[in-house]
């Protein structure tokens, strides 16, 4: 009983019901109950729709009354429509029941049909039925008159209309009747006879949008060249204060000439064969085709961009051959137009253009407002679309389709506070792994952990170093440092000279590099990391011989060579000058390569702050042009800045040079080196990394430096190094150290 009940249901809403008898005869074991759930549910589709009962005398006359003010014009043209042409509300094919049942009727015997057509209704003939709806019968008639074809359409329960079927009946009548467009069935005379209420219109010879879906796939020009003038129509409509609120294709009537015309305005009509609903705070309008404000009930707050939204549904139909939102029943499609988003045109036919897909989705955006803001504004777009002009409309972002194919998932609905009645496979499909997800959850958590934090702490494929200038430390320990771990480890590696350290700095940083040798001066920041003090640094303060600086104070007005920018010298050579007291005018700075030390015009002094046993400070010594000059307040500037520290620059730093005797000032040269050297202030280098650089890459390298034979007599031994307080050391770096 409930199969085939609900196959009769399904019958009504796709328009393939011929007669309810026919239906029975299907079932004849059922036939019986089978009917009478028929009948229980029409009765409560007229329950549904407001009070029931005959029109009272008064009310007729009312009506009567009325009736002049829909005469027919004179002037207005009527064009024939095909007997299978639907108007005003057909929804389907011809549904069964006798046509009579609407005439005028007589005292009949029992099981009498009553008249038969053709039937005399005063001035009209009514010649055959050509379409019926939940509400109404249309017949084809001839107006005696005026001697031309018209469509007459009568109340379909007859005699037996309630006073709200007769309402709406007149409702649709007026609105209709006040609207004269191209595009729109003109009404031509309302009136009541023996009893029953009807109305005239003009004769459409043709077929209908909905049967031209049913004969095959519409083009894309075509579907979008219907719905423009749709949009048109309904705009005219729109502004004369009418709202459709039942677009649907079965109501686009499409003449001989292949142009449109709209009808079934402010029709409300029943639950039943045509799968409309009606009545006073129920939704209004057909399902497939409603908008959402409408499919909850809230019919009075329906605007133009309801009937927007039937417009998109309208052309989505048209191109894909079936509506937006499907489902197995009435109340179920209602439910997934208010919820559901629809799916996107491409999904189910991929030829349409993205424009097209563009439009149609801001049309069945479920807020009102998303919307076209009009039907003009709407076959703006589309015509912009067939002139091949750019549309104003973007298609939404992936994120949020994304979201709404989210939204579909019943879980996800449930969270958010509606029911999921049919959600697709893929989201019942991801739900259930969603779910096994969730239970694995805390074991995935462990294992991606350890596995995070391997690959975290793996050496990387190639290692890359910051280097220093051309042949200078930072560059050789770099070079000696990738070597090894090439050969002990088999990673590739890469190293990258600099101008110096405050460069090797902003790269690690930025994550250019993995290793970066940079003096302390340039250690700052929250993830900096040391992995290893590697040397100490000194600041040499050299002066032309043929120039009278002989102390840092005669470097006041000086031009003073400070390096590269962002060079370790630059840095310790602006710390030195802030405790003299020089600003940027007291000193002429010279912020370019060493190279300039050898040029034609090198500047009168320079503060190269680089290791002992540096190629430069060799090359400038053995050139003859310049001089040592002591640094007397070393303490005191060590004290200002604790990144500094008193040193001395010894004889033995340069024992490698075969050279005559330094001269200690101008004016009195010696071939004795001072016995306790030249005092200067210097800094310590430091290998450093990232807080987040791989352990085994830091113990790769810490290994690699300390391995035999050493990288040079001035690196600071590891257990020397193990003894340092107050370093930011890397955790891998620390453990190293504490290990032996």
């Amino acid at each position: 009983m409930d199969k085939a009940f609900a196959a009769y249901l399904r019958s009504c809403d796709a328009g393939e019901l011929s007669s309810r008898e026919e239906f029975l005869s299907q079932f004849p074991e059922l036939s019986d109950q089978l009917k009478e759930l028929i009948d229980a549910a029409d009765m409560i589709g007229n329950f549904t729709t407001g009070s029931s009962g005959a029109i009272n005398e008064g009310d007729q006359n009312q009506f009567a009354d009325q009736k002049d003010e829909f005469g027919a014009e004179p002037g207005a043209e009527t064009i024939g429509l095909n007997e299978v042409g639907r108007q005003l509300g057909l929804t389907g094919e011809l549904s069964g029941g006798d046509p009579a049942v609407t005439l005028p009727m007589a005292n009949r015997a029992k099981g009498d049909p009553g008249p038969t057509l053709p039937f005399d209704l005063g001035d009209y003939l009514l010649l055959d039925v050509i379409g019926r709806g939940g509400m109404g019968i249309v017949y084809r008639a001839k107006q005696s008159e005026l001697d031309r074809e018209v469509a007459v359409k009568m109340i379909r329960s007859g005699m037996l209309a309630s006073e709200s079927e007769v309402r709406r009946f007149y409702t649709e009548a007026q609105a209709a009747a006040r609207l004269h467009h191209p595009g729109i069935v003109s009404v031509f005379q309302f009136g009541h006879r023996a009893g029953h209420h009807f109305f005239s219109m003009e004769y459409v010879r043709g077929t209908d949008l909905q049967r031209k879906i049913n004969n095959g796939q519409l083009q894309v020009n075509e579907a979008v060249g219907y719905v423009r003038d749709v949009a048109l129509a309904i705009h005219h409509a729109h502004q004369k204060g009418v709202l459709h609120r039942d677009l649907k294709p079965a109501n686009v009537l499409i003449d001989e000439r292949n142009k449109i015309l709209v009808t079934d305005f402010g029709l409300a009509k029943h639950l039943d064969c045509d799968s409309s609903v009606t009545g006073s705070g129920d939704a209004i309008g057909t399902p497939h085709y409603m908008a959402p404000e409408q499919a909850s009930g809230l019919s009075d707050r329906a605007n133009a961009q309801s009937d927007v939204y039937s417009l998109g549904a309208i052309l989505f139909s048209a191109l894909a051959g079936r509506p937006p939102i499907v489902a197995d029943t009435v109340m179920q499609t209602l439910v997934n137009v208010v919820h559901d988003p629809a799916p996107l045109i491409r999904s189910l036919r991929p030829d349409v253009p993205i424009d097209i897909e563009t439009i149609i989705a801001k049309c069945l955006e479920k807020k009102p407002a998303k919307r076209y803001e009009s039907a003009a504004k709407l076959a703006d777009e589309l015509n912009a679309f067939l002139e091949g002009r750019p549309i104003e409309a973007r298609p939404r972002s992936r994120a949020m389709k994304t979201w709404h194919w989210i939204e579909g998932i019943p879980l996800v609905g449930a969270i958010m506070g509606r029911r999921i009645l049919h959600g697709s496979d893929s989201h019942r499909r991801f739900q259930a792994a969603l779910l096994l997800l969730l239970l694995m959850t805390p074991f995935f958590a462990v294992a991606a952990f350890a596995m995070l934090q391997s690959y975290q702490d793996a050496i990387p494929a190639t290692v890359r170093f910051a280097g220093g200038i051309e042949g200078g430390r930072y560059t050789q320990i770099s070079e000696a440092l990738a070597d090894r771990i090439k050969t002990r480890h088999g990673a590739k590696t890469l190293v990258m000279n600099s101008s110096g350290s405050l460069v090797n700095r902003d790269r690690l940083m930025r994550g250019q590099i993995d290793l970066a040798p940079m003096q302390a001066t340039a250690i700052s920041g929250d993830r900096l990391r040391v992995v290893a003090p590697l040397f100490y640094e000194l600041l040499y303060v050299f002066a032309r011989k043929d120039t009278a600086i002989e102390s840092l104070a005669d470097l006041k007005n000086a031009t003073v060579a400070i390096g590269p920018d962002g060079s370790g010298s630059q840095a310790t050579a602006e710390l030195v000058f802030a405790s003299l007291g020089f600003d940027q005018a007291a000193v002429n700075r010279r912020v370019d390569s060493w190279q300039d030390l050898f040029s034609d015009q090198p500047p009168d002094a320079a503060m190269i702050c680089i290791g002992r046993g540096s190629n430069l400070v060799n090359r400038l010594i053995e050139s003859g042009r310049w001089r040592l000059i002591p640094i007397q307040q070393s303490v005191q500037i060590s004290l200002q800045h604790p990144t500094l520290r008193p040193m001395t620059i010894v004889r033995s730093d340069f024992s490698s040079l075969d050279l005559p005797a330094f001269e200690s000032s101008k004016q009195n040269p010696t071939s004795d080196w001072p016995a306790d050297g030249i005092p200067t202030v210097g800094t310590t280098g430091f290998l450093a990394a990232m807080d987040d650089a791989p352990a085994e890459l830091i113990v790769a390298a810490l290994e690699s430096l300390y391995a035999d034979p050493p990288l040079g007599t001035d690196l600071i031994p590891r257990s020397n190094a193990a003894e340092w307080q107050g370093l930011a050391f890397h955790r891998a770096a620390r453990r190293f150290y504490e290990s032996k």
